[in-house]
């Protein structure tokens, strides 16, 4: 008999949040059989379990019977499996990058992404990054605690942007794609992603927060799901990286390649 550990994210927060969740929970229990259960995430619309619309399971294809279940684990928070350079110790470069590389090698084990989800973002590096140096924007706004003006990005970007033949675009905000459109034009690359069109609105909420409103067909979750997940990849592959912090996001990407050159704003 195999013994299961089932690894079930919980709390209000975004899809990348609960990709922390679960590599937080194989970091603290390593070398485990695991089933990865988002069945009760705040995307799901209907009896799915959301993981398997877009990952692989990583040892067992339906959740295992009860006797089968070793422990559940649900929300991990703790400092030694943290991202986040301002809260690690020792605060220093070598330990963030020891963290990358161990975080990219559970990525590597355990996050097998469906084929229809590798292969559009496997397409669209072919025809849009190959070949080419690649500048990655992840512009963070709605409602995220460290969103920043775009004032504070320009000036920056401006400085970098002239080495680079195209430019990435990842950002829940059209308002921010828009302004990044209309100063570099044909020059941005993006994937054709959800935005939100009102700044402070975010796309991820959670089904009982009534201060947003929520669009509940599976296939608007599905979608802007698929879309964050595509775009985390795709931020992984680009030459150089420019980002805000404390976005799961741009940490996912961070990990999925933890030899990626990067700037935090």
């Amino acid at each position: 008999m195999s013994d299961y550990l089932v690894l079930q994210p919980e709390q209000n927060c975004g899809f990348c949040g609960y990709i922390w969740q679960t590599i937080r929970a194989i970091y603290h229990n390593p070398n485990k059989k695991y089933y990865i259960d988002f069945q009760n995430c705040i995307y799901k619309t209907d009896n799915e379990n959301i993981w398997d619309l877009f990952f692989e399971q990583p040892h067992i294809a339906t959740k295992p019977k009860e006797y089968e279940i070793e422990k559940k684990i649900g929300i991990i928070f703790d400092q030694d499996s943290s991202f986040t350079l301002s809260e690690i110790t020792p605060k220093t470069p070598e330990e963030f990058q020891r963290r990358r590389n161990i975080f990219n090698e559970i990525i590597k084990k355990y996050f097998v992404l469906k084929p229809a989800i590798q292969s559009k973002i496997d397409s669209f590096y072919s025809k849009n990054f190959e070949g080419r140096k690649i500048l990655g924007i992840h512009l963070r706004g709605t409602d995220h605690p460290d969103k920043k003006r775009m004032c504070d990005y320009m000036q920056k970007i401006k400085e970098i942007a002239k080495d680079y033949e195209k430019i990435f675009v990842s950002t829940d905000e059209e308002e921010r794609f828009l302004l990044m459109k209309l100063v570099y034009g044909e020059k941005i690359l993006s994937w054709d992603t959800t935005r939100s069109k009102e700044n402070n609105i975010p796309l991820h909420s959670h089904p009982h927060d009534t201060r947003y409103a929520r669009i509940n067909s599976s296939k608007y979750q599905h979608k802007i799901v698929e879309d964050v997940i595509i775009e985390s990849y795709l931020l992984s592959r680009v030459n150089y990286l420019m980002c805000c912090p404390g976005s799961n996001v741009n940490y996912l990407s961070r990990a999925i390649n933890p030899n990626l050159e990067y700037v935090e704003l």
